[in-house]
C-alpha cells in the first residue's frame, strides 16, 4: 500500500492547493470524523502520496474546511468554522513552505440590521465560489432553520473595481435565494418569491410540506449542464441521496431553481451512509474538474467506512461535465483502513523475532448487524525493515464465533511464563467482556491461542467506551489493570489474585493524578521504556488527538510527571489507541496509533538512546530483584549479563540457571520451591551479585 499509515478516512472534505514547488496541485483532506487535516502530494502519474510534513502548517479547523482563493493571488486561502460563524486564513505560503495568516474571526457581513457574523451552522457546509462572475468569491449558506439557502454577495469588486486583490466585503442579499424551500430528501417547494424586499413571501397554492427541517445542509455550486448557469448541489443531514437543483435564472440574486434531480448522477447516483457532500476538483490532473462525494458527518456504526470517498471522473468538459463513477474508495484503497475505531497491538506472533500486528476495529456491517474480529498482519520483513502482509481479517475466527463489536487486542505476558498472551476486549450487546487467551506454545515459537479456552476477566467499573491496559504497576510479577474512563480519569485496579487467577480490586480512582477531563477523556495508555534508560514512560493518547508522554509513577499513589506533549508530532486524529514495539531494530520502541477513522499512524522513535552502564552512581542502591518478599514470581534486572541461579541458605543450587541480560527485566518462577529464604545469584564474565529473597505463598 503506498499510503499504508495515512490513518484512515471517513467523512472527508476535499480541496486542492499547491503544497510544494512543483507544477501540480496537491490534495488536502479534512476528515470531519477525526477533525484532522491530511496532505497528499500529487505525483506525475496522477496518484497521490501521503506526506504528513505539511499538516502542522494548517490551523486547527473544526466542523468543516474549504480552500478557496479569495484575494486572487493564485494561492488558495482557508475557510473553516468559528464559534460565531466562520474564520478565514490568508495563504501566505512561499518557497514550498506552507503558512496561513488569520484575517477574519469571525467573518462579518452587512445584514438587515447592521454588521454581524456570517452565519454558518455547525452541521452545515457552505458553498464558497464566485457566483456572479465578477472576480470575487461569494458564499451560499443555509439559514438557521435549514429550509433555504442564503446568498452572501461579495461587494469588494463592486466597490473597488480597479483593486488588484478582492477582499471579504459581504452583504446578505435577501432572506432566501433561488426561489425554493428544502423540505426533505426529495421534497422541495418551488415558486418562493426571494425578491420581495428581502423577506420570504410564499405564493398561494405553493406545493410541498414546507415544514421546518432539522438544520444541516451541504451546498456546492457548479454548472452541471453546460448552460452557463450555476446549479446547486444539496446534501441534507437527514438524507442519503444527493440532490442537484437546476438554475433556470441568472448567476446572482435572481437565480431561480425550478426543478431538482434527486438521483445524481443518473447512471450511478450518489448514495452515502449519511448526509452527502460533493466537491468539484481536478482529481486526476487532466485540467478538467471532477466530482468527489463523501459523508458530511460520521454516522458511526451504520456503514462500511472503508469505501466512503466516491470519485467520478469528468469525461466531458468543464463547461459541459459528464461524471462517470471510477471508484468508491478514493485514497482509502491505498491505506490501511478498517473503517472505524482501529486498535493496534504489536508483538511477535510467529516466533521469528520481529513484531507482528493485530488490529481490532468497530466491525463490518452484515445482514445480522456489525461483527468485529481481529485483522492479523504478519511482519515478513526484517528486524530493521518491517513489511506487514495481511494474513486474515478474522484472526482466530473471532468475528464468526462472537457477536461482538469494538474489539481491542493487547499482547502481554499475563501468566509470567515469558510468552505473549492475548487480552481481547469486545463489546457484546450492552456489555463489555474481557477475555484472556493464554499462549499454549513454547516460548520463542509461533503463538497458539484457543478462543474456546479463553478466560473471562472481571474488571471493576469497566464500561463501554473505556479503554483497558494491563500492566504490572507494582512490579510484583502480577498484571494489574489501568482503565482510561470516559470521563477522563484513570482507574487503577490491583491484581490481588495470582498469575493464573487474576482478581482485580480498585486501589485508586485517579491513578497518576489523571482526573476527570473532557478533552483527554477515554485515555489509551501504553507503558514502555522509550529511551532505554530502564525507566518506563507512560504514553497517553487522548480522545481528541492529543499524545502526551509521562514518567510512569514509582508508586501507584504518586502523580505521573509530564515529560513532553509531543507537539512536534502532526495531529493524529481523534480516538487514539496506542501500541509500541521496536520496528526498525534501533533498540527503541516505535509507536503505532489507531484512530477512530479506522486507520493506523506510524510514529518513529527518534529519541537519543540512553546507554545504562554498571558504573552509574546510584546503581548500588537500585533494587535489582523485586518484589521481595514474593508469593511466586520475582523480577531480576542485573547490571550485567549473566546466569541467574536460585540457592538455598546452604549454598546449594535448587533451581537451574537462567540467562539474564544487563538492565533488562527477566521474571523467574519460584512456584516449584517451598516457602522460605533463598539466594538469587547472578554470575557474569567478571562480576557476581547475590540477593536474599523471601518466598511466602
Amino acid at each position: 500500500m503506498p499510503n499504508a499509515f495515512a490513518g484512515g478516512l471517513n467523512a472527508c472534505q476535499f480541496s486542492k492547493m499547491r503544497l510544494n514547488d512543483d507544477t501540480r496541485d496537491d490534495m488536502v483532506v479534512f476528515d470531519r470524523a477525526t477533525s484532522k487535516v491530511s496532505t497528499f502530494v500529487a505525483q506525475a502519474d496522477g496518484s497521490y502520496r501521503y506526506d504528513p510534513s505539511y499538516e502542522t502548517a494548517f490551523p486547527n479547523p473544526y466542523n468543516w474546511m474549504l480552500l478557496v482563493d479569495f484575494d486572487a493571488d493564485g494561492r488558495r486561502d482557508l475557510f473553516t468554522a468559528a464559534t460565531a460563524g466562520m474564520r478565514v486564513f490568508r495563504n501566505t505560503s512561499s518557497g514550498g513552505k506552507v503558512s496561513f495568516q488569520l484575517v477574519a474571526d469571525p467573518l462579518m457581513v452587512e445584514g438587515f440590521s447592521g454588521r454581524q457574523a456570517l452565519y454558518a451552522g455547525p452541521t452545515d457546509l457552505p458553498a464558497i465560489s464566485d457566483l456572479d462572475n465578477d472576480g470575487d468569491i461569494d458564499i451560499i449558506g443555509a439559514e438557521v432553520f435549514g429550509r433555504n439557502p442564503i446568498y452572501y454577495q461579495n461587494l469588494s469588486r463592486d466597490k473597488n473595481p480597479n483593486s488588484a486583490a478582492p477582499g471579504l466585503d459581504f452583504k446578505r442579499n435577501g432572506d432566501c435565494w433561488g426561489n425554493f424551500f428544502i423540505n426533505d430528501c426529495e421534497d422541495f417547494t418551488f415558486g418562493i418569491n426571494c425578491q420581495g424586499g428581502g423577506r420570504i413571501a410564499t405564493p398561494a397554492g405553493a406545493t410541498g410540506s414546507a415544514r421546518p427541517a432539522h438544520s444541516g445542509l451541504a451546498f456546492t455550486l457548479a454548472d452541471t449542464d453546460g448552460d452557463n448557469r450555476k446549479d446547486l448541489f444539496v446534501g441534507h443531514v437527514g438524507c442519503l441521496n444527493l440532490t442537484r437543483a437546476r438554475n433556470a435564472g441568472t448567476n446572482n440574486e435572481r437565480a431561480n431553481f425550478t426543478s431538482v434531480d434527486t438521483k445524481f448522477p443518473a447512471n450511478d447516483p450518489i448514495n452515502m451512509p449519511s448526509f452527502p457532500a460533493v466537491f468539484v476538483e481536478d482529481v486526476d490532473g487532466d485540467g478538467i474538474r471532477d466530482l468527489l462525494a463523501s459523508p458530511n458527518d460520521a454516522a458511526r456504526g451504520l456503514a462500511d467506512y472503508r469505501a466512503t470517498n466516491w470519485f467520478y471522473r469528468n469525461t466531458g468538459t468543464n463547461a459541459a461535465p459528464n461524471y462517470q463513477l471510477v471508484q468508491k474508495n478514493f485514497l482509502q484503497d491505498g491505506m490501511l483502513d478498517l473503517g472505524e475505531n482501529a486498535v493496534p497491538a504489536l508483538g511477535d506472533l510467529d516466533g521469528d523475532g520481529d513484531a507482528d500486528l493485530l488490529v481490532g476495529h468497530y466491525g463490518t456491517s452484515t445482514a445480522n448487524g456489525a461483527r468485529a474480529g481481529l485483522w492479523y498482519f504478519e511482519n515478513k520483513g526484517t528486524p530493521t525493515d518491517p513489511a506487514f502482509d495481511l494474513i486474515t481479517t478474522d484472526y482466530l475466527s473471532i468475528a464468526q464465533s462472537l457477536t461482538a463489536t469494538n474489539t481491542h487486542p493487547q499482547l502481554i505476558d499475563v501468566d509470567g511464563n515469558q510468552s505473549l498472551d492475548l487480552v481481547l476486549t469486545a463489546q457484546t450487546g450492552r456489555n463489555v467482556q474481557v477475555r484472556v487467551l493464554l499462549n499454549q506454545a513454547p516460548r520463542g515459537t509461533a503463538a497458539r491461542f484457543s478462543l474456546a479456552e479463553a478466560k473471562l476477566l472481571t474488571i471493576p467499573k469497566f464500561l463501554s467506551g473505556d479503554k483497558l491496559t494491563l500492566t504490572d504497576v507494582e512490579r510484583d510479577g502480577l498484571i494489574d489493570a489501568l482503565v482510561g474512563s470516559q470521563d477522563g480519569s484513570v482507574l487503577y485496579h490491583r491484581n490481588t489474585g495470582t498469575t493464573t487467577n487474576p482478581q482485580f480490586t480498585q486501589q485508586n480512582a485517579e491513578f497518576g493524578g489523571f482526573r476527570e477531563d473532557p478533552v483527554l477523556r477515554a485515555r489509551s495508555l501504553a507503558v514502555v521504556d522509550l529511551n532505554g534508560d530502564q525507566r518506563p514512560e507512560l504514553v497517553v493518547g487522548g480522545q481528541y488527538g492529543s499524545l502526551l508522554l509521562y514518567r510512569f509513577p514509582d508508586k501507584p499513589d504518586q502523580p505521573a510527571t509530564l515529560l513532553d506533549s509531543l507537539k512536534t508530532l502532526n495531529p493524529a486524529g481523534w480516538g487514539l489507541s496506542v501500541s509500541a514495539a521496536d520496528l526498525d531494530g534501533d533498540g527503541l520502541p516505535d509507536l503505532m496509533l489507531g484512530t477512530v477513522a479506522g486507520g493506523i499512524r506510524f510514529v518513529k522513535n527518534t529519541s537519543e538512546k540512553v546507554i545504562v552502564t554498571a558504573t552509574e552512581p546510584d546503581e548500588s542502591t537500585t533494587p535489582w530483584v523485586f518484589p521481595n518478599p514474593t508469593d511466586r514470581f520475582v523480577t531480576v534486572r542485573p547490571p550485567f549479563d549473566g546466569q541467574a541461579e536460585i540457592l538455598n541458605l546452604s549454598g546449594q543450587v535448587v533451581q537451574a540457571g537462567t540467562w539474564v541480560r544487563a538492565h533488562n527485566e527477566t521474571k523467574l518462577d519460584l512456584g516449584g520451591l517451598d516457602d522460605g529464604t533463598y539466594l538469587i545469584r547472578v554470575t557474569g564474565q567478571s562480576s557476581m551479585r547475590v540477593q536474599k529473597i523471601v518466598l511466602w505463598k
